[in-house]
């Protein structure tokens, strides 16, 4: 089995970037790939609990997250430094996640078999 890391650095209101690499991790999951998730940057924005993203014009990738523990995606990862820029805090959040140092975030990188960035 491989490992599968797929990154979102995008908001989800700017493009699609956020609700693609979900996407992209479910069809990995489907295949019995081990995946992760790590969100940074302006994506944390798109995990924030209370949002109805109804009366925007994009698809409603919160039901995605929702699915994520159904296909064994047990790791949501968010980078520790873009929470801190951010002045956002886990608690924050719809879901789970689990922050991330650099250290860390290097240490999970060199344990894929792939890394995808969207």
């Amino acid at each position: 089995m491989k490992s599968f890391l797929v990154i979102c650095n995008q908001s989800p209101f700017v493009d699609a970037s956020l609700k693609e690499s979900l996407d992209m991790a479910l069809i990995f999951a489907a295949i019995d790939q081990e995946v992760s998730l790590l969100l940074q940057g302006n994506a944390l924005f798109g995990l924030l609990a209370g949002q109805s993203i109804d009366t925007l014009s994009i698809k409603n990738y919160l039901k995605a997250f929702g699915t994520l523990a159904l296909y064994d995606i047990d790791q949501i990862y968010v980078c520790a430094q873009s929470l801190e820029e951010l002045n956002l805090k886990e608690s924050q959040f719809a879901f789970d996640v689990i922050a991330l140092n650099e250290s860390e975030k290097r240490e999970l990188l060199t344990k894929q078999h792939q890394v995808v960035t969207l």
